[in-house]
This record gives C-alpha cells, structure tokens and sequence, in this order.
C-alpha cells in the first residue's frame, strides 16, 4: 500500500521503502557529530543481541589483525595526538580509524594496502570522488600563482555566480571554510537583522560543530551533548520537531527566535528524515509570520541536484549554506542571502563575519571545478540512478532476511531504518541501535566497503559504478543472513 506524503508533492513512502524522485515543482551515541548515546537498543525483528556482539568482536579481531601499519601509526601518533588521530572524534565513531594512503575516483586505500569502496565520501565532501582531475588540475595551476592574499581574486566571482545561478533566491554570497562557519555566520546574520537570540533547530539535527548546533534534547528538555560548552547556550537554543507543525507554531510563539536553521531533508544523525506533506509549506509560513529567518543548510541535501533540495522542491528560504562537496573536498563553506538580508552584510554595519582564510583563492579555484566540471546535470543523473539501484538492493535484501526495517532513497543516498518510516525525530532516535550499527560499519570495512558515518547512510559517489554498488550489496545481504540465520 503507498500513500503520497505531498509537498513536496515528489515523496512518495511504501510499505518498504521511502522514495525521493527527481521532480522540480517550480518549472550521540557516536562521538562529536551525534547525541549522547542512548543506552537501549531498538533494532526491530527479534535479534539476537549476543550474536550481534559476537560477530562485532570477531569482525572486529580480523579488522584489526589485518592492519598493522595503521597500528603502528596509531600508536606512535599517541604520543602527540590524543586517541592518535588528528580529530577525537575519529576515535569514537570508528573501531579502528584506519589511516590512509591515497584515494582515486570512488575508492581509497589504506597504509596497509586494504582497497574500501568508499560509500562515505567523506560525509559528502568527497561526492566528486578522490582526485578528481578537474580539481587536481584547478588546484595545482591555483597553487603556482599562490593562495592567499587577503584581496578577492575572480575565482570567487565566479563561485558566486555559478551558487546563485543554482540558487535564484540567494543572489549574494560570502564565503568560509566550512559549512560549520557558514552556519555560525547565518545565526549571526539572523540576530542582526531581527534583533533576537533564540534559533531554533529540530530532534536530530547536525549543522556542525559549533555551540547552537551541539545542543539537542535529552529527557524533553535542551542539554549540550557535549562537555565544553558555554553554561548559557541551552538558553539560546530552542528544539522543535521536524514534521510537527504545532509544535513549529508553539515554539515561534513568544517571536524571540532569530532563525530556523534546518535541513531540508533531516540526514545525518538519524538515518533520513523526509518532509511530510505541506510541512515545508508551513515552515515558510510560521516564519514569515513570526519575523523570523529561515535557513536551509544544504551541506548534505545539495547533492539530489544542482539546486540541492531548495530546487528540487521548490522551496523559499532566505539563507542557504552549503560546503563539503561544494569544493569537491577542498575546505570551503558558502552561504547565500536573499535581496532583503544581502543589506545587512554592507561593512558599514559591522555584522560579525570573517575569517583569515575565509574566500581564499585556493578554495574558490577549487570550488570552479567542482561546480562547473564535476557536479554538472549529467552527474546527478548518473548518482540518483545508482542510488536507486542500492535503494532498490537494500530493500530486496531486507525482504529477503524478514526483518521489518524500512529502505529509504535519496538521489544518491540511500539505506535502512531498523524499524518502520518515522515521523519526527524523536521517532528516529528510538530506532537508533549503536550496536547493530557499529557491527554493519565493521563488517562492510572487512569486505572491502566504507560505510557511512554512524547514523547517515550509503552515498553513491559521482566516479561509482554498477560494480561498486553489486559490491555493497553482496556484503549487506552477506550481514543480514548472517544476522537472521
């Protein structure tokens, strides 16, 4: 049985699987990048819980017997870097953070010679692949006439032009290094321009790493998911529930809240959230009636096409920020305003951006390719149509095992639920199963896959193939027999 969840009106969810199409309607459990970890465990289907833990642990033991120059290196790098990665969180969202030799088109390999297909893509800032040579080529001519003078160069013309071509409604662009920034910036911008603290963001939520975004909700109520932040930033953030516009409505009630920063589509701590119907519809609505700014962070979204989900759905925000891919993994971060907020951002009024390297040249040559040579409409259609097939795959296979987990589909992206299709985000957080999903990461590494970070999902990368995605398939069926048998 299907029923069509409505605007936008291209989301379709059946019995098994939730389906994103490419139509226009205009023409912590796991480290620093998620919630404090829930101790339950919600994977439905009558599992065996110590089946999962033992194949976890003798995954685990092979992974690691089998990689002992990453070893090695972990080890050494203790010495002046804690957990012996660059980054903590590394440590915790992996059991074994590999290190790594090289990467080329849609696969990187390991400092002991281990191949991975890489359906992580760097949480989408590989989307473009590794080395492509367009970006390859950008760069290493950028490089020899220097990166960095503090003065613009026509590269970031160019950028700017090529973003708000994508993103009519945001004519006016500025640049970071990061989405992160960009997001930090917007909520600047916001309380600017309307005099107010308060953002509001939804369950589930994840724009970065910066204070706003580290907080959510646990027991009902906003808590920082991590140590470190300031006593006061749960006092200005507030958390609503994507999907729910009553709850919308309420929480915009009291008119202190400067700015929505949301996704179009939740996708990264809970697998993937779609909008229900008319729900963005009302978004724009409450905002505009509250006075508030509404933001779109296309960071993850962006890759549906070359107007991201704004464009696919035909959507009106004031602000878009985008960054990841958007330099084909080159740091950059980018955020557009429309014609009433671009005011705002004239020097003379001193609104709290910038940085040192923000709109360096290196980047924003970087940032040409990727735009103009890689993530071009022929690109989108090939990695939607891939997507659909590991959609389409992933399903089969959880019909085949009995379980009554959910496929969903996204351009690219695609995956489970470890139940059925939630409506908000606190329906997905009750689905989350840390266990499960550290087992699948693991099991995927030994078999020659990169999975996605812990609570996304599968991306087909623009240089992938049929073969790579047959590859994920055989090991995922490969896990789920081994689960249910």
């Amino acid at each position: 049985m299907r029923s069509t969840l409505g605007t936008p009106s291209d989301i379709e969810v059946d019995a098994g699987s939730t389906s994103i199409l490419a139509t226009n309607r205009r023409a912590p459990g796991w480290g620093s990048r998620s919630r404090v970890a829930s101790a339950h465990v919600t994977a439905l289907g009558d599992l065996d819980r110590d089946r999962i833990r033992e194949l976890h642990d003798a995954e685990l033991a092979w992974f690691r017997a089998e990689r002992p120059k990453t070893l090695q290196l972990l080890a050494r790098a203790e010495a002046h870097m804690p957990n012996g990665t660059p980054m903590t969180w590394m440590a915790s969202d992996n059991d074994l953070p590999v290190y790594v030799d090289r990467g080329d088109g849609a696969s990187f390999t390991d400092v002991d010679g281990h191949h991975y297909v890489d359906f992580n893509a760097s949480d989408m800032a590989m989307f473009c692949g590794h080395a492509h040579p367009a970006i390859v080529r950008a760069v290493q001519e950028r490089v020899t006439r220097s990166t960095q003078f503090l003065l613009p160069t026509e590269e970031s013309v160019l950028v700017a032009e090529e973003l708000a071509r994508r993103y009519p409604g945001q004519a006016h662009w500025q640049f970071t290094l990061s989405a992160s920034q960009a997001n930090t910036e917007t909520i600047r911008l916001a309380r600017a321009a309307t005099g107010r603290d308060v953002v509001l963001l939804f369950e589930g939520h994840y724009h970065g790493h910066f204070e706003e975004g580290l907080v959510d909700l646990e027991g009902g109520r906003e808590a920082p998911l991590q140590r470190g932040l300031s006593k006061g930033v749960t006092g200005r953030v507030r958390i609503s529930q994507f999907n729910d516009v009553e709850g919308l409505r309420a929480a915009l009630a009291a008119k202190d809240v400067a700015l929505v920063l949301t996704e179009p589509a939740l996708t990264n701590n809970i697998h993937f959230l779609p909008p229900e119907r008319d729900w963005h519809d009302e978004l724009r609505r409450v905002t505009r009636e509250r006075g508030t700014v509404l933001a779109f962070d296309e960071t993850h979204t962006h890759i549906v096409g070359e107007g991201g989900a704004t464009g696919l759905w035909g959507l009106e925000p004031d602000v878009v920020t985008i960054g990841k891919a958007v330099a084909g993994g080159i740091p950059m971060g980018a955020y557009g305003v429309s014609d009433a907020l671009a005011g705002e951002l004239d020097h003379t009024k001193e609104v709290a951006t910038g940085g040192t390297l923000f709109g360096n040249p290196l980047s924003a040559a970087a940032a040409v390719a990727a735009l103009t040579e890689v993530l071009v409409p022929e690109a989108y259609e090939h990695t939607t149509a891939l997507g659909g097939m590991l959609a389409d795959g992933i399903d089969a296979a959880l019909r085949d095992a009995g379980l009554p987990w959910t496929s969903y589909r996204f351009g690219p992206r695609a995956g489970q639920w470890y139940g059925p299709h939630p409506r908000t985000g606190a329906d997905a957080h009750a689905m989350t199963d840390p266990e499960l999903t550290r087992l699948l990461r693991i099991w995927m590494a030994n078999r020659g896959i990169w999975e996605a970070l812990p609570g996304a999902g599968p991306t087909v990368s623009v240089p992938a193939s049929s073969a790579e995605v047959d590859r994920y398939l055989t090991a995922y069926t490969q896990l789920l027999v081994a689960l249910t048998s």
